[in-house]
């Protein structure tokens, strides 16, 4: 998978193999499974409420036998409102 853009959220996720106690995923609607980690700014995580939207730029990485997504934490970041996550959903591929 080459880079794009997704939308992830955030997430409580204790007990993952992770000192990170708040989480990313990509949201639903995006060919990816819900379930899949992102590698991505712990900064940017803690910074904004559970359960926020976010769009990164990032691309599929293979880590042993599971897969991720990964964007540098450097990198620029959109926060969403859930509507503009929903417009974005709608119109990929079109």
């Amino acid at each position: 998978m080459a880079y794009s853009y997704v939308i992830i959220e955030t997430l409580l996720a204790p007990g993952e193999f992770s000192h990170n106690s708040i989480r990313a995923r990509p949201i639903t609607g995006q060919g990816l499974p819900v379930n899949m980690r992102v590698e991505c700014s712990t900064s940017m995580r803690k910074k904004y409420p559970v359960g926020t939207k976010i769009k990164i730029w990032a691309q599929k990485k293979q880590t042993g036998y599971t897969s991720h997504l990964y964007t540098h934490f450097s990198w620029d970041y959109k926060v969403l409102t859930n509507h503009e996550a929903e417009i974005f959903i709608q119109n990929i591929d079109k």
